[in-house]
């Protein structure tokens, strides 16, 4: 069936990701995100950061709370004036995630180490440290809290609100907003809540984050309040130790958090000059740091992103695309956003060791629905990129660069997919025109042959092209010649998260699990190949749900070797593009060293062409024919060819059909 565009435009052939000329058999994939993510703190959705001295070595580490897992543990690996925040995976290894989105440490039994006080989807938990305060090892105990009405995934804090020397809670309560508190009517060693005790303060939302701290130190409890929306809630206690009263004073942080939302803060010392700083993560899942440079009772806040920044967000569904757009010799980066619009990063670093600075403002009048993606190329032949842009409503656009920005060609495309259309350009048949491949929602791949020419596309959809290929949803095709025999290979992303690689086999697509199948990402797995780090392989950068990017070094590449690709019996494959116009590939395999002989004849038996009369080594080989033979050319019409070949007294003999289509 034939769809879409004849676009009148001169095009290019597109050199992006579909390199990848020596992955191994044996995985040779190395996880290194330092170039998306500096400083290795995830950007976790809903990220909500809260730090103790959890190993006793007298500086601050991390806990990292979102609702994607189980909360984290950094440890500091820095010092007191200087954290660096390493990941260990041991802690928290007995924490329920469904008991856990975020949590708190204090001594509530009053045993000399940090117990972990939890707030999940089944409210809020208790795991006791049955360790030491150096050695931490938390296990769940029985739960003081299990009576309280705080909802699903309350936010806990705990101080000695009223001074009486044991720990009072306050909870943050979802889908709601409300500060609830409840006084320990316990003892030092042995709390009780009661919800008869409960009281709610205030409600600064649907969500409230709540974070006690003596900012002022006046030797009284304070309070920290993030929300779901912009900014941050602040109350200072102008009571007493033992009778708070608050009073709203968040004109304190009234330029912080105006820009992100869902901010859950904390008021703690990380620059080690006993002043309190501010840091928060946020809804998209980025974390800020502020330290104080003013004093206790009168903060000013300065931004520091050595710690925390330097972490590539772009807030939902990160589509990554690689290309040298600016041609100073390294790959910059598009990608597509869960919001519709296209973004750009430039490559501030080197060939070798890249770095990121956004620069999207161009872009700027790129946008469609959500779930967007881009295909690159100068489609023009005037030096500058065009985009062909898909989105979550199946249908492609056209944007022409000019001095003006990237504005729609609204009459140049007519290709529509049933949805989450994710475009990529190139020369598939290496006719020096561009193809069309479309990843689609409901996880097939659409191929679309360029049967124009270089100066006026003509896409025609041929069916099944990637024959049985369905990766189940949210398919993200990225084109590689893993084996080095000349065709493309295909690394697959989907809505699962996985990545799936297809050998091309002449057009007979193979998976293959051994190549990709420990590569994977939380939710929409979305691949692209590329040589990152200079060292002449291609690696791999997966985009994904959650906004961020993944990088997998190619640590050790190995070539295919040859005779791993000798064809185990003879075979004449049907050649590609099928119809054809103006030209076509044969493919034909050798078991041995042969006498080939390779003809072409017309409908009624003349012969037509001889395109291969000689000695051939065993091994795949592949011939283009051309329409036009010598000065003659060709019908439209069905044509057959024909291999013989005789190898050590036997001979071997295949015919098939092809059709030249003007």
């Amino acid at each position: 069936m034939k769809t879409k565009n004849n676009l009148c435009l001169p095009l290019f052939t597109f050199v992006f990701f579909f390199f990848l000329p020596q992955l191994i058999h044996a995985q040779p994939w190395e996880e290194d995100n330092h170039i998306f993510n500096p400083t290795g703190i995830p950007s976790l959705s809903f990220s909500q950061p809260r730090f103790y001295d959890l190993d006793g070595d007298g500086d601050l580490d991390m806990i990292l709370g979102s609702t994607v897992q189980t909360p984290l543990y950094f440890k500091n690996t820095g010092n007191k004036t200087n954290p660096k925040f390493t990941l260990d995976k041991s802690l928290f290894a007995n924490v329920n995630s469904l008991s856990a989105e975020m949590g708190v440490c204090v001594d509530i039994d009053a045993d000399g180490d940090l117990d972990f006080i939890t707030g999940g989807y089944t409210g809020l938990h208790l795991y006791e440290n049955v360790g030491s305060s150096s050695q931490p090892d938390f296990i769940e105990s029985i739960n003081v809290f299990a009576q309280l009405s705080v909802g699903e995934n309350p936010i806990p804090t705990l101080a000695d609100v009223d001074g009486d020397g044991d720990l009072d809670l306050a909870v943050g309560l979802s889908e709601d907003g409300g500060v609830k508190y409840y006084k320990n009517s316990g003892l030092k060693d042995s709390p009780e809540f009661l919800e008869s005790n409960g009281v709610r303060w205030f409600d600064v939302g649907l969500y409230a984050y709540p974070y006690f701290v003596d900012l002022d130190k006046d030797g009284d409890t304070d309070l920290l309040v993030g929300r779901d929306g912009f900014g941050i809630k602040y109350y200072e206690n102008i009571g007493d130790s033992l009778t708070h009263n608050w009073s709203d004073k968040s004109t304190l942080f009234q330029t912080l958090g105006t820009t992100t939302y869902w901010n859950s803060g904390v008021l703690v010392d990380l620059s080690g000059d006993g002043k309190i700083d501010l840091a928060f993560g946020t809804a998209s899942g980025q974390i800020f740091y502020y330290t104080n440079t003013g004093t206790n009772a009168s903060p000013t806040w300065k931004e520091n992103t050595t710690v925390f920044g330097g972490t590539i967000d772009i807030g939902g569904a990160s589509s990554p695309l690689l290309y040298d757009y600016d041609t100073d010799g390294d790959l910059d980066m598009f990608t597509g956003t869960q919001i519709g619009d296209i973004k750009y990063f430039e490559n501030v670093g080197t060939v070798t060791n890249p770095a990121w600075r956004e620069n999207s403002v161009f872009l700027t009048n790129v946008k469609h629905s959500i779930y967007s993606a881009a295909a690159v190329g100068d489609l023009n032949k005037d030096g500058k990129l065009d985009l062909i842009v898909g989105d979550f409503t199946g249908k492609l656009y056209l944007h022409m660069q000019t001095a003006s920005g990237f504005p729609a060609v609204t009459t140049a495309m007519n290709i529509v997919v049933d949805g989450f259309a994710v475009p990529r350009l190139i020369d598939f048949d290496k006719d020096n025109d561009l193809d069309l491949i479309v990843g689609r929602d409901n996880g097939t791949i659409s191929f679309y042959e360029n049967i124009g020419t270089a100066e006026s596309a003509d896409w025609l959809e041929l069916q099944n092209f990637f024959g049985s290929i369905d990766v189940g949803g949210d398919a993200v095709p990225s084109l590689v010649d893993y084996d080095e025999d000349g065709d493309y290979d295909l690394v697959v992303g989907n809505i699962s998260g996985e990545v799936k690689f297809f050998n091309n086999n002449t057009f007979d697509w193979q998976e293959d699990t051994s190549v990709t199948s420990t590569i994977i990402v939380d939710q929409n797995a979305a691949p692209a190949c590329a040589d990152l780090d200079g060292d002449g392989d291609f690696d791999l950068v997966l985009g994904n749900y959650e906004g961020t990017f993944s990088y997998y070094k190619n640590q050790n590449p190995t070539a295919v070797k040859k005779e791993d690709l000798t064809p185990q019996n003879y075979g004449l494959s049907q050649n590609y593009p099928n119809p054809f116009n103006p030209s076509t590939v044969i493919s034909y395999q050798l078991a041995v060293n042969s006498f080939v002989t390779l003809k072409v004849y017309d409908l009624i038996g003349n012969e037509v062409a001889t395109l291969v009369n000689e000695e051939k080594i065993a091994g795949t080989h592949k011939v283009e024919f051309q329409s036009a033979v010598g000065n003659k050319q060709l019908a439209s019409g069905v044509y057959f060819y024909q291999l013989r070949s005789s190898y050590g007294g036997g001979n071997f003999v295949q015919t098939r059909k092809f059709v030249l289509l003007k």
